[in-house]
């Protein structure tokens, strides 16, 4: 079953650096791609949370292998 994860803040210089990862393992009793489509919506909800709180989505990949990972920045004060 796929899981929704935020990384712990990373310094990275003059900003912070947040990740939310979608793993890829499969849930086995989608058979419609639903329940992927709803992780999904959670990522991007958690997303939309960090871009509330001053972060920019700044970029995003995705690896049959590891899932997809979005990456949001926000300059320090």
């Amino acid at each position: 079953m796929s899981e929704i994860k935020v990384e712990k803040p990373v310094d990275s210089g003059d900003y912070i650096e947040e990740k939310v990862v979608l793993d890829n393992s499969p849930d086995l009793g989608d058979k419609t791609g639903e329940i992927f489509l709803n992780h999904l919506e959670e990522a991007i909800g958690r997303c939309r949370e960090l871009i509330g709180q001053g972060f920019r989505l700044v970029d995003f990949w995705s690896d049959p292998d590891q899932g997809i990972q979005f990456i949001l920045k926000k300059k320090k004060k």
